[in-house]
This record gives C-alpha cells, structure tokens and sequence, in this order.
C-alpha cells in the first residue's frame, strides 16, 4: 500500500519541477565580415550597384552595418568573407581577414567577434593606401550577440536597470571612422543602445544615449578614445515572477578612408552586466539571485557563469546524511542475511 501511494506523488513532484523548470530561450552568435575591392559585373540589371546589410546587423545596428551587394563576393569581384557561427549553450567565435590590392593601393581588413553569457568582445581593423571611387568597399565589422530567459523573483508590478561595464579603445587616421555600439532588447520591444562611440575625420566620443548616466572613465583626444565605464539601461517596467527574455548586441565597424588611411578598434575583452537592479511596486530593492536557461546566475552584482563543484548547500548536507544512514542500514541488512544463510 505505501509503495502504491508513494509512486504516484513522486511522479507527480516530478511532473511539477519539469513544468517549472522547462528550458527555456538561451543562445550566442557572432559574426564577423571584411569586403574590399571595386563592385563591378552581376548577373541582374544593377545587382552590383545595389547594397544592403547583414539581416541581423541591419536590425540591431541600422546604417553602421556594412552593406554588401546583393550578389555577393564572386559575382561582384571582391574579395573578403562572412563568418556567422551560433550556440545554445556556449560561447561562439568569428573571424574573418583580408589583404587585397586595388585602385593604386593595398586594403587590409580583420574582424572578430567572441560571445558569451557573461561577457560580449569586438574588435576591427583596417587601413587603405589606395584612392576611392564609385562603388568601392573597405570595411569590416564584427557583432557578438547573447540571448537568455530570466525568471523574475517575487510578483506584482515592478521595475529593472542594467549596468552594463564596458572597456576598450579606437582610433582613425585620415578621412576614416569607427563605430562601436552596445545594445540591448527585453522580449521583443524596441532595441536600445546604451553604450556608443565613435571616431571620426579627426574626433572622437563616446555617450550613454539613454541619457540615465554620463559616461566617466574614458577620454578623447582628436580621433582617439580609451578607457572604461557602466553604461546604464532605461529602468523598465516589469511584471514581477514572470520570464523576462534578455538580448544583448555588441557591434564594431572600421572604413578605413583613401590615401593612407587607418581605422582600428579593441572592445574584445569585456563588455558585460556587472549591475542588476530590481524594484517592487513601492520602489523597494529585491534581494535575488537568479538562474537563467543558460545556466547563468543572475544578482545585483551583474551575470556570473556557474561554478563547477563547490560546497553543498545545508539542505543538500542533511540529504547525504540520510541517504548514508539509509545505505548503512541497507548494507547492515545484508550482512545479517549472508550470516543466516550460511548458518
């Protein structure tokens, strides 16, 4: 009887943590693009004359992406490649270079991009001794993106911010521009961008355009930027103890201009969320730490991956025990059962 009324409750807890704890929505992907050379030839009637970005860099990053003719590399003679690599469960990688010689000059162009569940990295580079003209391309670009589900503690009305820290440098030489931008998107509202910099023709800056906090810790002088800061997120409204999808997008881009000119930038080491801040209806805190469907923890001091191992909760110390006293009783029963036999 007790082994009958047992089963079914077990299955039935069972049933329950699987419905509470379904995987949910978690991915990276990264991509990395260089093109060079004069656009010319095609198939269709101004196939070559006609450009556009990458789907996914058009939506996150609108005009900074670098447009490509719709017939691509080979029908249009030029040179470079695209790498676009994806996982749901890890980080990914991509990298893409090139050294082509054209218009009295040489280009040279890298990218790449690594992206994580905790932190995003970027860099490109690029220079052109060569003359433009129409329909010419030298530029790079990489983007590094993140996508995770976060369980919201507590219930009711509420609101969220993310501090997103962010270090790196850039620099242009001659009639060339960099761009690097940092954003981000809850479920599938508008994209923000809280962190952007850019030079450009001899200047250079760097903004949080969500305007919530200045940007402190890098410095400008002429073309050149370096240093690091928190770039802060809109507080948002939220419904407390429901799933929150959370994308981020980390985008650099290199023209480096005619004549001996130089385009470079660095943000591959860190870009990532060092501060969470969750608020009730009354403007309170919550003191949280969260699990997303990456496995990433989530609290007040940003994204941490999951450490291996560790020490065992009390809860978990209590189990054991039971579990040992169980085993020894089993083993005890045993032996009492081989001494009777062979009695």
């Amino acid at each position: 009887m007790k082994l009958r009324s047992v089963v079914p409750a077990l299955l039935l807890a069972c049933s329950i943590g699987a419905l509470s704890t379904a995987a949910r929505a978690s991915s990276t992907s990264a991509h990395a693009m260089v093109v060079s050379g004069q656009a010319h030839g095609g198939v269709v009637p101004f196939g070559c004359a006609t450009s556009g970005p990458q789907a996914m860099e058009g939506r996150w990053f609108g005009s900074a992406s670098v447009g490509m003719p719709t017939e691509g590399y080979a029908s249009c003679n030029l040179s470079g490649g695209i790498q676009n690599t994806s996982n749901l469960a890890g980080p990914s990688l991509a990298g893409q270079d090139v050294s082509h010689a054209f218009n009295n000059g040489l280009n040279t162009l890298s990218a790449a991009a690594t992206a994580g569940f905790d932190k995003l990295g970027v860099k490109t580079a690029g220079s052109f001794t060569g003359e433009t003209n129409g329909f010419t391309y030298h530029a790079g670009e990489a983007a590094a993106y993140s996508t995770d589900s976060l369980l919201l503690p507590g219930s009711g009305a509420g609101t969220i911010q993310f501090g997103f820290s962010i270090d790196g440098s850039a620099m242009s030489v001659g009639n060339s521009q960099t761009f690097i931008y940092l954003n981000y998107e809850l479920g599938s509202g508008p994209i923000y961008t809280a962190f952007n910099a850019i030079t450009s023709y001899g200047t250079s800056s760097v903004t949080n355009p969500t305007g919530v906090s200045p940007m402190a810790g890098f410095t400008t002088t002429g073309a050149n930027l370096s240093g690091s800061g928190t770039a802060y997120s809109f507080a948002h409204p939220i419904t407390l103890g429901t799933s929150l999808d959370l994308s981020l997008g980390l985008f650099a881009a290199s023209y480096p201009g005619s004549f001996t000119g130089v385009a470079n930038n660095d943000f591959f080491s860190t870009a990532k969320i060092s501060r969470i801040t969750i608020l009730d209806a009354t403007g309170h805190p919550i003191d949280f730490s969260i699990k997303g469907a990456s496995g990433t923890i989530y609290d007040a001091t940003g994204a941490h991956l999951p450490t291996m191992g560790g020490v065992p909760e009390p809860g978990t110390w209590a189990m054991m025990l039971v579990g040992l006293g169980g085993l020894g009783a089993v083993l005890r029963r045993r032996r009492g059962m081989t001494a009777c036999i062979a009695a």
